[in-house]
């Protein structure tokens, strides 16, 4: 690969000197600079440009100005206001005071050229340096892990909105890309109901008739992409990326349409009149639970932070060193993900990244599952997590009223009867433990154990074994411990969400908040470093104090 030759500066004239010396020391920029390194990122960044050409920005310039933005959270309009006035910024940049900054569309640029995968990579190149530091890394370190829930940057919207939403986007991307194509479809097609807008006082009938029109226009555009005029003329599209990007679109909107709508006479004869096909709006129970919530940004989805939290949006996986608090690991999931099954990816990324194995890994109930307890085992790591409890629908006795033996292979309930007859359950991954109905008949405790007239039926998971020693080792004052030292996450849970912004992100989409949260890592984990490493800087008075000042003449009584 040839070596890049990147835009410089050059030497800094006297004026600049002169200005950057008359500003006293920032608490916080001017320490960055003692504790870290940003070289590696033009040799990292190097891939994405040529040789020949005009020389670019270093992209260890730019990689600052991703992180002071994020720092700061701002915008990329106000990051290029704060890069032309705050002298600070200047300083720590390294560019002349009369330089007038990047546009705030290059930003944007320069963070997709990136993507999260460089990003990544230079977040993982300034724990390295933190790890030399001696900042983590220690064999008898805890690992904490948690996620916090961020709120999407989309408005909420029906049904009949998000078909709108999604009949515009297609329309709007032919417009802007391919006006030929554009110009056949304003011969084509009369959409006419997609503009309506649907209002609180609209009656229920004229409510119905305006929803069926508009999925029948949506089904019509779909199959008018699909015709055999039209096909000849798309698939000449000269910019394959604009192509691609309207195939896409067009699956978004059936997508939608197959999990909102239905049709009310499916089974309509040949014979009747040649009317187009009503539709109506599934129930709110018909409708699935992984579906779209906007068309402008289909990868959001519900999610449930608690029983009575419900969010819209995208969940932030933290996985932390308790040693220092450093950030070690961050990764953006769908909102109704269940959080355990990033555990052991996130875990086994940063050990192969840096070869270092904690002692222990601690979470909440949600990464305790007998999986995850398994698979860090078999990483030589202790996972700490409380067992979540399984309560019995019908209010009669729990399982934990009854023994297995791992041994015999048997299940014993209360009263001592026992059953080696079971049944595979591979969703929930165990086997199901059948008693016979003559003996639960005859039990004195079958009506406050089970209602079924077969028998009472236990379940016991593939992973009992080492889900009673998660629990026996909870119950000991090291388990308790543990758990006690979790909540120390949850301040990074807080300095994330609230004072960097990404409780509500401006992005949309998930590789955008990827990038914005490995960003935020890289933020958390500087801070720590200059609070750690970097010499203190004495605070700056206005006015000095004068030792041998005169005091005012006091008048005598």
């Amino acid at each position: 690969m040839a070596n890049i030759q990147y835009k410089t500066f050059g030497q800094l004239t006297f004026s600049d000197y002169e200005v950057f010396s008359s500003v006293p020391p920032h608490p916080f920029w001017s320490r960055v600079e003692q504790v870290i390194d940003f070289s590696f990122a033009d040799k990292l960044c190097a891939p994405l440009y040529s040789h020949k050409g005009q020389r670019p920005y270093a992209p260890s310039l730019k990689l600052k100005i991703h992180f002071a933005q994020r720092f700061h959270n701002y915008s990329d309009r106000e990051m290029e206001e704060a890069i032309l006035y705050h002298i600070h910024l200047k300083r720590f940049l390294g560019v002349p005071v009369a330089f007038n900054g990047f546009d705030h569309s290059t930003l944007g640029l320069d963070r997709d050229r990136m993507g999260s995968a460089l990003f990544d990579a230079c977040h993982h190149h300034i724990l390295s340096q933190a790890l030399a530091k001696g900042l983590w890394g220690k064999k008898e370190d805890r690992w904490l892990i948690d996620s916090f829930h961020t709120y999407a940057n989309i408005a909420k919207v029906g049904a009949y909105r998000l078909i709108q939403q999604g009949i515009l986007q297609i329309i709007q991307h032919i417009k802007r890309t391919y006006p030929k194509l554009y110009t056949y479809f304003l011969q084509d097609c009369a959409l006419k109901s997609f503009l309506k807008r649907l209002w609180d006082r609209t009656p229920e009938k004229d409510r119905l008739v305006l929803f069926s029109r508009l999925v029948v226009e949506a089904y019509s555009l779909l199959h008018w992409l699909e015709s055999e005029r039209v096909q000849p003329l798309f698939w000449t599209w000269e910019k394959a990326k604009q192509q691609l990007r309207c195939l896409e679109l067009q699956a978004i909107l059936y997508q939608i349409l197959q999990e909102n709508t239905k049709p009310i006479d499916p089974n309509k004869p040949e014979g009747a009149e040649q009317e187009p096909l009503q539709y109506k709006e599934l129930s709110k129970k018909e409708k699935p639970q992984d579906r779209i919530r906007s068309a402008y940004d289909p990868q959001i989805r519900s999610g449930y932070k608690s029983k009575s939290l419900k969010f819209t949006g995208d969940k932030i996986q933290i996985l932390e060193s308790r040693q220092h608090g450093l950030i070690l690991n961050t990764e953006p999931i769908p909102g109704n993900e269940w959080d355990g099954d990033c555990l052991a990816p996130m875990v086994e990324e940063v050990i192969n990244r840096h070869d270092i194995v904690p002692k222990q890994v601690v979470g909440d109930t949600a990464y305790g599952t007998g999986e995850n307890r398994q698979k860090i085992q078999e990483m030589q790591i202790l996972l700490t997590a409380p067992i979540q409890k399984y309560t019995n629908p019908t209010g009669l006795l729990e399982n934990d009223w009854f023994v297995y033996d791992a041994k015999l292979d048997e299940v014993t309930c209360p009263l001592g009867y026992s059953t080696s007859k079971k049944v595979r359950n591979n969703p929930n991954q165990g086997h199901q433990f059948k008693f016979e109905a003559k003996t639960c008949k005859d039990c004195p405790l079958c009506k406050q154990c089970t209602t079924n007239e077969n028998g009472r039926t236990v379940f016991i998971s593939d992973y009992y074994e080492i889900m009673e020693q998660g629990k026996s080792y909870n119950q000991t004052e090291a388990g308790k411990r543990s758990f006690r030292a979790r909540y120390d996450v949850e301040r990074t849970n807080h300095q994330a969400a609230n004072h960097q912004g990404l409780r509500k992100p401006r992005t949309r989409g998930r590789e955008s908040l990827r990038i914005m949260s490995k960003l935020t890592a890289m933020v958390i984990n500087i801070k720590i470093m200059v609070k750690k490493v970097a010499e203190p800087i004495k605070p700056f008075y206005r006015f000095k104090k004068c030792e041998n000042r005169m005091k005012a003449p006091v008048c005598p009584n």
